[in-house]
């Protein structure tokens, strides 16, 4: 029997524990940031006292909190501050025009106008928009706006003029400035610089403004039951490990954070005593982070250089987490890990969005955890189907195929690229349907691809395994950190046409409410 006095029991609930050796259970008694006892209700009730708060979840759900495996926390914050510039709000040039518009005629003149979630393929003129478009819409006011997928934005003239954007400006490693092909003038369109605005442009929000954005992006994460995050900013160096400490010591920030380093980051990070693991439960340093991309027209960085960057990495005792989209980069960024590989660093796939049955074998073969975003099928499936070649479809974010071929996968949401609620991304996962209901695919290819249970478990075990923190965080286990979220339907009893409808009603962080909808 449990000893000890619990501060909350949560009791008659239905517990999807995560956990093998439990795997369901009626009750689940807290004591103090942990979980104290797994069982029946009559197992945990010897740990109530006289102050402990017991609730009754009335044949509920309650499973282990969402840990979101790669997302950008402070992007987050922005998206939810920033001008919605989405296909659903601007379907047209002359719409985004005007978006910009009421938004400069609002702010002072020289204030920046930030938006997000344009898409060049679904704007009505097919193509993105320019810093002529923009200068109309904003003499006044330095503009930048970003693309629905984090890789590419477009500033005004005003914008460029800060950046030191100009005629002469030449591409920056791994970057493209789009020019005009008659005059050699930017358009105001660039590929994979988000990285170098930032370091040219500083920070465009005051303490204040970013406060507000991460609790709101905090409130979100708790209304949807994430309990954990793992930031997986590409340049994430002291600077924002000391922003992160500073919302953690203020309370700003409910969940956990595991934050990535970005590799040209490291010696800052290590020079201030920081190593892989580093922090606490609250705040964690994780994966150091390579981008590899063919955004330029070739692979960058090319391969001698990227197995450089892994060796530099794991030399440090930091194992790597590679963004990787099309599978010819997933192929070189397997290889690459194949050769590297180094006994106790468990490194990482961020993505493969692509992954054929010989890639995925490929990647099997690394070792490494794919960090997948299946919810990219709910939001964007429709577009897939027009634009992505047949052959590929029933490969797209393949997260059943990657544990039918034995490789450790975790899932996550990118966000804010796309919203980072679970349960679309769960539905898609189980049946390879776009929101509109429809297969992204036809044939025994739109056959459901994993069951219930795994996108769960992809969700939170997979999650932690993902960054090293299983034996805290994935299960309801006893010892674990107190990290869960009930919910108001049984995932695993419920038709999978309803799954993207679950909604959470409590979430619990280290034993603490910071969510309750009930």
């Amino acid at each position: 029997m449990p000893t000890g006095h619990a501060n909350l029991i949560l009791v008659n609930a239905n517990v999807i524990t995560m956990d093998l050796a439990l795997p369901k259970a009626e009750a689940v008694a807290i004591s103090a940031d942990r979980i104290a006892a797994v069982g029946s209700g009559a197992f945990v009730q010897p740990m109530a006292s006289g102050r402990t708060r017991i609730v009754d979840c009335q044949g509920l759900t309650l499973i282990p909190g969402f840990n979101d495996a790669h997302c950008h926390l402070p992007g987050l914050a922005r998206r939810l501050q920033d001008l919605d510039c989405s296909p659903y709000q601007a379907p047209s040039m002359a719409e985004l025009r005007a978006l910009v518009r009421t938004r400069a005629e609002a702010r002072s003149p020289g204030a920046w106008v930030r938006g997000f979630g344009y898409d060049d393929s679904l704007l009505a003129e097919h193509r993105h928009p320019n810093r002529h478009d923009l200068d109309v819409a904003a003499p006044d006011n330095p503009v930048w706006l970003e693309h629905r997928s984090g890789h590419g934005s477009v500033l005004n003239s005003r914008a460029l003029e800060l950046a030191g954007i100009h005629r002469e400006t030449p591409d920056p490693p791994g970057g493209v400035i789009e020019r005009d092909p008659s005059t050699g003038e930017p358009t105001g369109v660039l590929l994979e610089m988000r990285s170098l605005l930032r370091q040219r442009l500083g920070t465009l929000r005051t303490w204040d403004e970013l406060d507000a954005g991460l609790r709101a992006a905090s409130e979100m994460l708790g209304k949807y039951g994430i309990t954990s995050i793992q930031d997986a900013g590409p340049d994430n160096g002291i600077e924002r490990w000391n922003t992160f400490s500073r919302l953690r010591a203020d309370g700003v920030s409910t969940c956990r954070i595991t934050m990535f380093a970005g590799l040209s980051r490291l010696d800052e990070l290590t020079a201030s005593g920081l190593v892989y693991g580093s922090g606490g439960n609250r705040l964690r340093l994780g994966h150091a982070k390579i981008v590899l991309t063919l955004t330029s027209g070739g692979l960058h960085p090319p391969p001698a250089e990227l197995e450089a960057m892994i060796a530099e990495a794991h030399g440090r005792d930091f194992p790597v987490a590679v963004h990787c989209i099309e599978e010819e980069v997933i192929a070189v960024a397997a290889t690459a890990l194949i050769d590297k590989r180094q006994r106790g660093l468990h490194d990482r796939i961020e993505h493969c969005a692509e992954g054929t049955p010989l890639l995925i074998d490929l990647v099997r073969r690394s070792g490494a955890t794919v960090v997948t975003q299946p919810g990219f099928l709910f939001h964007n499936g429709a577009v897939y189907r027009e634009s992505v070649e047949p052959r590929m479809l029933p490969h797209l974010y393949p997260s059943g195929a990657l544990l039918r071929f034995g490789v450790a996968t975790a899932f996550s949401s990118d966000a804010p690229v796309i919203d980072p609620n679970p349960w679309p991304a769960i539905y898609s996962a189980v049946t390879r349907c776009a929101s509109d209901g429809f297969p992204l695919d036809s044939g025994e290819n739109s056959a459901r691809d994993m069951i219930v249970m795994q996108a769960l478990r992809a969700y939170t075990m997979g999650s932690a395994e993902a960054e090293g923190t299983s034996a805290d965080k994935g299960s309801i286990s006893p010892g674990k950190l107190a990290d869960l979220v009930l919910v108001d339907t049984d995932p695993l009893a419920v038709d999978h046409d309803r799954l993207p409808e679950v909604k959470a009603l409590m979430t619990i962080v280290g034993g603490t409410v910071v969510w309750d909808n009930r």
